[in-house]
């Protein structure tokens, strides 16, 4: 069990890197649009590329875990590479079907966009957007939709990179869009009258180069990949039948976000939460998605071979590591809110009052940062065994209790009542996967578990007085108006809480600490070698 642990270590490294070198680039993508592109434009553009990012997110990454991974493993397992390769065809050919239809069928409904207004004037009428805005919201949309071919197909490419083990590619594509868009922003504030044209075109070229790079990875190991229009394959008709469930789960995922974003329209803070997401989202994506794609094929290995036992104990692993990776990033984010969204974000028209608006929502959402991530994990179990029911079943419960916390919650908090809402609403979510994976699975709460958790805790308790102890020292002996400085007054801090976190997990000998070491200390050797 420590071979697979140290293995599970070295995937969630190299995913996690890829993925943080991604995220760096999507905050960096972030703060010039803030400071580059007029406040019209970034509405018209953030509202037009949620569509495609919409269908990405329902048929996308959760697509590839929950219906194309497991099937693809059971059959590299029981049939080998070639017939993996007649599979990966035959379901490429279906999403190029099913991207192409839902493309077609966006560019169609643009024209319903107007009809958002009634309801905007209806909540908040002085934000109802204008005539020729929405006119060129409309021709943005059309434009933009199809961006989800391009990403929807490098969403599926990611399937038989995971199974065939094949990490980094995946980890590091999204790099592509975003210095694709950061280009975009600087011609287009100096080369056109119009930059939100210049953004469409950085979506498109963005979209373009991440497909290429993550089709050349996948006929690096399978040879040229094209569409065999086998669609009666019978690993095709398996992965759809799992597909379904998960597009309405991930749909009652959405319906979730329309509630929340109309309430927060209405209360005039759709920014602050926006905000205070992307910061919740930078942990959440390099950590909790590395663990949960790292354990995913062993789990898939695991059902196919019936070792329960070795499922169980990866699933349990998966938490362990969810927990020692996330807990601190956790903690910092709780402890140095203000001044990380300062740093960040108070340039331009973020004023310092948003500053502290943004904090408070952080404080709300990043509370339930390690629950996000124990989710992600947890319905991998499910996935493994091709159950996608019971994730579609814990999700629609959250959902429901997501939207009446909201209307109970939103009154006397306001926006922070929509944060809150999110985190309690997600606990009841894995409470309700926890259930089920125990009877499924068995006890996953164990010894080593508890004393992860409070080994766990020590240290993180050790990461916020660094934190704040430090912050507090270097904001008394620098101006922190400076921006170099207050740079240092933040990420030094961070940094040297981050190695007392280590020290003391080293000093605990934490078993996933140990199992990083080793992965590390073997990437080092294979490199040497």
């Amino acid at each position: 069990m420590s071979s697979s642990r140290s293995e599970m270590s070295r995937f969630i490294a190299i995913f996690a890197s890829g993925t943080m070198l991604s995220r760096v680039f999507g905050l960096l993508r972030d703060m010039a649009m803030a400071a580059l592109v007029p406040r019209p434009v970034q509405e018209i553009f953030i509202f037009a590329f949620r569509f495609p990012n919409m269908l990405r997110d329902m048929l996308g990454e959760g697509a590839v875990n929950a219906a194309f991974v497991p099937i693809m493993t059971e059959v590299q397992e029981k049939e080998g590479t070639a017939a993996l390769k007649e599979l990966v065809r035959a379901c490429l050919s279906a999403m190029l079907l099913i991207f192409g239809f839902l493309t077609f069928a966006g560019i169609l409904l643009a024209d319903f966009v107007p009809g958002l207004t009634d309801i905007a004037e209806k909540l908040h009428s002085e934000n109802a957007p204008a005539a020729q805005q929405l006119a060129l919201t409309i021709s943005v949309v059309r434009w933009i939709m199809p961006y989800f071919i391009f990403i929807g197909l490098t969403a599926f490419l990611m399937a038989p990179l995971y199974v065939l083990g094949h990490y980094s590619t995946p980890s590091w594509t999204p790099v592509l869009l975003n210095i694709s868009l950061l280009c975009a922003m600087w011609w287009g504030k100096n080369y056109m009258e119009d930059p939100t044209w210049a953004l469409v075109a950085g979506v498109w070229i963005g979209g373009v180069a991440q497909l290429a790079i993550m089709y050349h990875a996948a006929t690096r190991l399978l040879g040229v990949i094209a569409p065999s229009l086998r669609l009666r394959h019978p690993g095709l008709l398996r992965a759809c039948w799992l597909l379904g469930p998960v597009i309405i789960g991930q749909s009652a995922g959405e319906v979730n976000k329309l509630v929340d974003g109309f309430v927060a329209y209405s209360l005039g803070e759709m920014s602050t939460l926006w905000y205070a997401n992307r910061l919740i989202q930078l942990p959440l994506s390099i950590f909790g998605v590395a663990i949960g794609v790292a354990i995913l094929p062993a789990i898939s290995r695991a059902h196919v071979a019936q070792d329960a036992e070795a499922l169980r104990e990866t699933l349990k692993s998966g938490f362990r590591q969810c927990i020692f990776l996330v807990t601190p990033a956790m903690a910092g984010m709780l402890v140095m809110r203000e001044p990380i969204v300062r740093l960040l974000f108070e340039h331009g028209q973020f004023s310092p009052a948003d500053t502290v608006k943004t904090a408070s929502a952080v404080l709300y959402l990043g509370a339930g940062l390690l629950i996000f991530a124990l989710i992600r994990v947890g319905v991998q179990g499910f996935y493994a065994i091709q159950n996608t029911h019971t994730p579609v079943m814990a999700a629609s419960v959250s959902m429901i209790i997501n939207i009446a916390l909201i209307f109970v919650l939103a009154g006397p908090m306001g926006f922070r009542g929509l944060a809150l809402a999110t985190t309690l609403a997600y606990g009841v979510n894995f409470a309700v996967l926890y259930f089920f994976l125990w009877r499924r699975f068995g006890a996953l709460w164990d010894r080593a578990l508890t004393t992860a958790v409070l080994s766990t805790g020590i240290a993180a308790l050790a990461l916020c007085l660094a934190c704040h102890g430090l912050h507090a020292g270097f904001a008394y002996v620098l101006d922190t108006t400076v921006l170099a400085f207050e740079i240092v007054s933040v990420l030094a801090p961070l940094g040297l809480a981050g190695g007392a976190y280590l020290l003391v997990s080293h000093w605990l000998r934490v078993p996933e600490w140990l199992a990083f070491q080793q992965a590390l200390t073997r990437r080092g050797n294979a490199r040497n070698s």
